[in-house]
């Protein structure tokens, strides 16, 4: 205790040092604005004016500063003298050359580490002006993105998805103790106005993040105002129109900016309306909706070491239909309504010189989900309204070691707690008459998870080890008067290994070893209702960890005008959790649907390989392309695993000059998908686009190009010039059919 607390009294103090002063240009000479300088191990920082120069005052000796912005490569300087003169070359590849957090929990070279890491950084986010944060994902290295409404999305990575899927931002947990197996909509919920940047680990992820990452984590992280060496405020109006009225979105954002101050507030409105499908499906009608969404951080430096962060989001989705039920599951209505996510966090971060405790962090959260559901059967008077609301409280420790200088860590506690209300009531239009009913879940009900975990990475020589472990222990109480209380309480060990061997400068070998785990939920262990178009789910009981085992290796490649990755990999999946058939009071169906409960029945294995190539063919022109393969087998049932995706990639080429402007046209492909499994074969959602029992394949060939003039920038793009059909394998929804966007932002 007494050196933790010398600790924290240690890194209070105000470093002493000298003053800088420097200029960042490109490689013509010209000064770059608005690159973020940060002094590496501090929280010190700044951004250039618009000449492209800065200042920062009491530099510790031997410090290190890293340059980043848009467009440009970033660069790391050590501090030599008190002028310093540094050139950004422009960010032709992209591949492997971003600086990540998710793969380590800590800053490290995409490069160097032995996970493999799928990034969509800031520029693809300002190029693309993704419809949501879902189909920010869509075309990348092994990510497959399920729609089951156009209000959802869900990534599949290496054939899992839902709650086998960890859904992070900030670093903090999105999955909550009611995330349902199967597809979800989760991710939709964050707007994606608010992205910095998303990093994606395929592969397991427990080690470090917990309990869901068994297919891998897909990590948020939000846009963080910047310090400057002078008061400023700056701001931001954006704007987003296609055409058949698909979409009307704008956003405005403000933010201050001083030497010890930064902070943002932004407001996001959207509208979408029905899906015009290629191929002459034509309109999918009920599927629009619109949102809103809110958002504020306050970043506050206390001194060189401590650095406090303050965020809030709000997201609301109103009345997001589901298509599927309203077309072939016998409803008249059935919209989510609302589908809100709030999330608020307090962060404290500082560092020491203590080789120890280098750095700490704690991470204080509170994360509500509530999720609506109106329904009402066709040829019924009965409106049916559930509400689910989920609060979870989050607190994280973390902290980081220097054991020596070729040796660190990240160590930390957790600590998450659900407590989960959840209601229903059926009001008969005709007399108004209300009835209430017990909820999806039993309302009560509360989770909570406590975990120690160690990570380590040691270099030596060519070789790069990483090596961590994790103690979970999950408890669960369910107060059910209907089916009876249920109290679990389980726990898992699980570990990792990874080795990266430096072959040469531009020549990685990859190598790793996981293993993972799912905690059964409240949602495994209390749904009762609908959950398909032909399953009733009632609660279940005894359940344990569903645990994965899986191994992988590969390559990585970097130089001056090639960059790739190639990994092969398989998983073997234990003690799943699966749907069998039962009976509820003496019935084997409810309103049609067969009745199933959850037990820890199932075995798959699953295998593939993934790939991604970046080749700069000419000056500031890049060719790019991927390419991912899954199969996954259910070994319990002697059948293809659902919702395996066929084999899809991307070929496309991109021209960048400088910031200036830019344009890039893309090739979106899938394979046809014959492994079907017997309940891929009974979902409504995929049976209506087979033909002969075969899920068809489909191309997508997208243009877009970008300009910026002076504080301008103006994004138009044509996506399925072709207007080819096409519904991505295991949706509910189908593709847009060609259509037409233009975007604008405004810098003042």
């Amino acid at each position: 205790m007494k050196f933790i607390v010398g600790f924290l009294l240690l890194s209070i103090y105000s470093v002493q040092g000298q003053t800088i002063k420097g200029t960042i240009t490109t490689v013509e000479g010209s000064g770059i604005p608005d690159v973020h300088i940060t002094v590496m191990n501090t929280h010190l920082g700044t951004s250039t004016d618009r000449a492209g120069n800065f200042k920062l005052n009491r530099i510790p000796t031997g410090s290190t500063l890293r340059m980043s912005a848009i467009g440009y490569v970033t660069k790391d300087i050590a501090v030599v003298d008190t002028i310093v003169l540094a050139t950004l070359e422009p960010a032709i590849i992209y591949l492997n050359n971003n600086i990540v957090i998710t793969a380590q929990r800590f800053e490290a070279n995409q490069f160097d580490v032995s996970e493999s890491i799928t990034v969509v950084n800031h520029t693809d986010i300002l190029q693309n002006v993704p419809r949501s944060t879902p189909e920010a994902l869509f075309g990348s290295t092994g990510i497959w993105v399920q729609k089951t409404n156009h209000g959802g999305g869900s990534p599949i990575i290496r054939g899992l998805v839902g709650n086998q899927i960890l859904l992070m931002i900030d670093g903090i947990r999105l999955n909550n103790a009611t995330y349902r197996y199967g597809p979800n909509q989760y991710l939709s919920t964050v707007d994606p106005a608010l992205i910095e940047k998303i990093e994606a680990t395929r592969g397991n992820g427990s080690v470090l993040y917990g309990s869901d990452a068994l297919g891998g984590v897909v990590n948020v992280f939000s846009i963080t105002p910047f310090f400057n060496q002078d008061k400023k405020f700056t701001g931001t109006l954006n704007g987003k129109w296609v055409n058949e009225k698909l979409e009307k979105s704008g956003r405005g954002e403000v933010q201050f900016s001083s030497k010890n101050i930064a902070s943002m507030i932004g407001l996001s409105a959207r509208d979408f309306g029905d899906i015009v499908a290629g191929g002459g499906l034509g309109v999918l009608a009920p599927t629009g909706y619109s949102e809103i969404s809110s958002d504020m951080k306050l970043v506050i430096r206390a001194s060189e070491r401590n650095q406090f962060t303050g965020a809030y989001q709000h997201h609301t989705q109103n009345t997001v239909p589901r298509y599927d039920q309203v077309t072939q599951g016998g409803y008249k209505v059935y919209n989510f309504s609302p589908q809100t996510r709030q999330l608020g966090y307090v962060r404290w971060e500082t560092f020491s010189d203590n080789k120890i405790l280098q750095s700490f962090r704690l991470t204080a959260s509170l994360n509500r989900t509530t999720e609506g559901i109106d329904s009402q059967k066709d040829g019924s008077s009965n409106l049916k309204n559930q509400l689910d609301i989920v609060d979870t409280h989050g607190y994280v420790a973390e902290f980081t070691s220097q054991w020596k200088p070729y040796w660190h860590s990240q160590t930390g506690f957790e600590y998450y707690h659900d407590a989960v209300a959840s209601n229903a009531r059926v009001t008969d239009r005709t007399t108004e008459i209300v009835t209430k009913q017990r909820g999806s879940f039993a309302d009560g009900s509360t989770s909570n998870s406590m975990a120690f975990f160690s990570n380590h990475v040691r270099d030596w020589k060519k070789i790069q080890l990483t090596a961590g472990m994790r103690f979970n222990v999950l408890s669960v109480s369910i107060q059910d008067t209907t089916f009876g209380d249920q109290q679990i309480k389980t726990s898992a060990w699980v570990g990792n290994i990874g080795l990266s061997y430096t072959v040469d400068s531009e020549f990685h070998l990859i190598a790793s070893i996981n293993s993972g785990f799912r905690s059964p939920n409240i949602d495994d262990m209390s749904k009762f209702g609908a959950v398909e178009s032909t399953v009733f789910e009632i609660p279940s009981v005894n359940l344990s960890p569903e645990r994965s085992f899986s191994i992988e290796t590969g390559l990585k490649t970097r130089g001056d005008k090639f960059s790739g990755s190639f990994v092969v990999y398989k998983t073997f999946l234990f003690d799943l959790i699966d749907r069998v058939p039962v009976t509820y009071q003496g019935q084997d169906t409810i309103d049609t649907r067969k009745v199933y409960q959850k037990q820890n029945i199932g075995k798959s294995e699953l295998y593939g390989f993934e790939t991604d190539v970046e080749f700069k063919v000419i000056s500031s022109f890049v060719a790019i392309a991927n390419i991912t393969y899954t199969y996954g087998q259910n070994l319990s049932k002697d059948e293809p695993m659902r919702r395996i995706p066929p084999v899809f990639g991307k070929v496309g080429a991109r021209y960048q000059k400088g910031e200036h402007w830019w344009a890039k046209t893309e090739w979106i492909f899938a394979g046809r998908q014959d492994r079907l499994a017997g309940g891929d074969l009974g979902d409504g959602r995929i049976a209506i686009r087979l033909e002969n029992g075969v899920m068809p394949g489909w191309n997508v060939l997208n243009l877009s190009a970008g300009v910026k003039i002076k504080f301008i920038n103006i994004t138009a793009s044509v996506q399925n010039i072709f207007d080819a059909a096409y519904r991505v394998y295991g949706s509910g929804v189908d593709g847009y059919g060609r259509n037409f966007s233009i975007a604008s932002s405004i810098h003042f």
